[in-house]
């Protein structure tokens, strides 16, 4: 059988039901270093970490000027009228704490472009103090307000004990650093309802998985329930996978369709079926984190030697076909 009609009929096979649903298509410089260059090496290292650097310095007398600050807040104000609320002498003092945070002159204009948010923000050098305190630097902090800008809004002292609940439940520096930067709309949050999912998700999972799965999955928080609940039971009952496997393929940052879809394509493919243990039958179905992670073009390649056209048209048909189920 010829390389083409094999991908022919597998794109039958997985096509045709479809169809019958009639749906269109320091080094030091010495080995004995002298007491004059040790001090010379440790004064170029403290210049390097302090938050007020000669370099920084510098780079923020050169592009933070009145006139470069009033020309990007006009910019801002043009496509946000509540931005007249904040004055240029409040955005140059806000400015000058993320440049004193070591946040460089390059994050804060990209912070002005993509999140100016935290310009209005009321509580700007306390909440940048409890952040520090909480050992976030300049890049932490930088990712923090990118993402939720609206940081400079939260109480102080209610974000300090929320920072302090988050290190008690992750343990290490690691963990908890990892979930804040990347998820920081966590902060919008107070430890009860924390407390409330992560109990929930404890009827699913392991106590400590469940802490794995808020680290690769953070949004696994805000997430609705029922939404969790239904990709849970279609991956552990319909395609018969389990906890273990669900950790390691970041399936909840997937939606059910998309999950839904990989799955009947490689069922009707021939590349995956339930394994029924009770009968010895060995599982040779692909990986969860690859059904779900792949590329559509990587995708269809590897199951069927396919092209993504070919996946994508399955993929309209499929969601027409769910649609008409849900009806």
């Amino acid at each position: 059988m010829s390389l083409f009609c094999g991908r022919q009929l597998v794109l039958q096979a997985i096509i045709s039901p479809l169809l019958r649903h009639r749906f269109n298509p320091i080094m030091l410089c010495a080995d004995h270093p002298s007491p004059r260059n040790y001090l010379q090496y440790f004064s170029r290292l403290i210049l390097q970490r302090s938050c007020h650097s000669e370099t920084q310095l510098e780079e923020s007398k050169r592009k933070w000027t009145t006139e470069f600050v009033d020309s990007a807040l006009e910019k801002i104000r043009s496509e946000d009228k509540t931005f007249y609320s904040v004055s240029l002498k409040e955005v140059m003092k806000k400015l000058q704490c993320l440049s004193s945070a070591n946040i460089s002159a390059d994050q804060i204009a990209n912070l002005m472009k993509e999140s100016p948010h935290f310009l209005k923000g009321k509580n700007m050098e306390p909440i940048l103090k409890v952040l520090q305190d909480q050992g976030f630097e300049g890049s932490g902090i930088y990712e923090i307000l990118l993402s939720f800008g609206r940081i400079t809004d939260e109480d102080p002292t209610e974000l300090s004990a929320l920072l302090m609940f988050l290190r008690s439940i992750y343990r290490t520096d690691r963990k908890f650093t990892r979930v804040v930067t990347t998820h920081p709309e966590v902060l919008s949050l107070i430890p009860a309802k924390i407390n409330a999912r992560v109990n929930t998700l404890q009827e699913l999972f392991k106590s400590d998985d469940v802490l794995e799965l808020t680290i690769m999955s953070p949004h696994i928080i805000f997430e609705d329930m029922e939404t969790i609940q239904e990709k849970f039971d279609y991956v552990f009952h319909t395609m018969g996978i389990s906890q273990r496997q669900m950790m390691y393929s970041n399936m909840f940052n997937y939606s059910l369709l998309h999950i839904q879809t990989r799955h009947v394509f490689l069922e009707r493919a021939g590349f995956y079926k339930k394994i029924k243990k009770e009968k010895g039958e060995l599982n040779s179905n692909p990986l969860l984190q690859d059904i779900l992670g792949l590329s559509d073009k990587v995708f269809a390649k590897k199951f069927g030697k396919m092209t993504e056209q070919d996946y994508k048209t399955f993929a309209k048909y499929f969601a027409q076909e769910v649609e008409t189920y849900m009806e």
